[in-house]
């Protein structure tokens, strides 16, 4: 769709425009609320680990006591990365937050909307490039802990002895392969991501698409 910069008449917003927009006012909103609750997730994840320790005390359930341990364990692998993984958590929530509003201005054309979902994309960039290292390094530590101890889980299981032979070490195998598959989708995923955000980046850059901006 072209544009008219006929004084006196509004400013037609083109479809890429729109798209990008309501892209950008999803994937803000979104991004904020699943955001949060994995910040506030990782925070609270001792308090978390200590109430469900203390709901497992009670039952008298054959493994409590092995998944207990293992609950432990993986609260301590989460809590290892809070260093990490909190402070990049929170900038993403302000990368988030500038595409909701930086979507929302761009609606109507506003200079300032633009220049807020450029700044995010860019933030985007260098934080999900960031991020998903401590990330990847976490899902894997949680996968070998959960190969080693899922064994010992399924052999206190009832009537674990009927269960076939080499089920155990198929279970082991099975873990790290989820955590080999989970590393390299979350390696392309980010790639892609990449890839849109300096497709945005590119096309809210240029000349014209400035010009639609400007004095709205």
């Amino acid at each position: 769709m072209e544009y008219s910069d006929n004084a006196g008449l509004p400013k037609e917003r083109p479809n890429w425009i729109t798209t990008i927009c309501i892209l950008a006012i999803v994937f803000g909103a979104v991004g904020i609320l699943s955001g949060s609750f994995v910040v506030l997730s990782q925070i609270f994840a001792s308090s978390i680990q200590s109430m469900v320790a203390k709901i497992q005390q009670g039952s008298n359930l054959p493994g409590m006591e092995i998944q207990g341990d293992l609950l432990a364990r993986m609260t301590a692998i989460t809590t290892k990365y809070n260093f990490a993984l909190i402070p990049l958590g929170i900038a993403k929530l302000g990368v988030e937050a500038m595409l909701l509003v930086g979507g929302i201005l761009s609606l109507k054309l506003k200079a300032r909307g633009r220049s807020l979902i450029v700044g995010a994309l860019f933030g985007a960039l260098i934080v999900e490039s960031i991020l998903v290292v401590p990330r990847i390094m976490m899902q894997r530590e949680i996968q070998a802990t959960m190969a080693e101890v899922m064994p010992t889980i399924m052999a206190a299981a009832p009537n674990s002895e009927q269960l076939p032979p080499g089920f155990n070490a198929g279970m082991s195998s099975m873990f790290a392969g989820v955590g080999a598959i989970t590393a390299y989708s979350a390696v392309a995923w980010v790639l892609i991501k990449v890839v849109i955000y300096l497709i945005g980046i590119n096309y809210l850059r240029k000349p014209q698409t400035v010009a639609l901006f400007e004095n709205t």
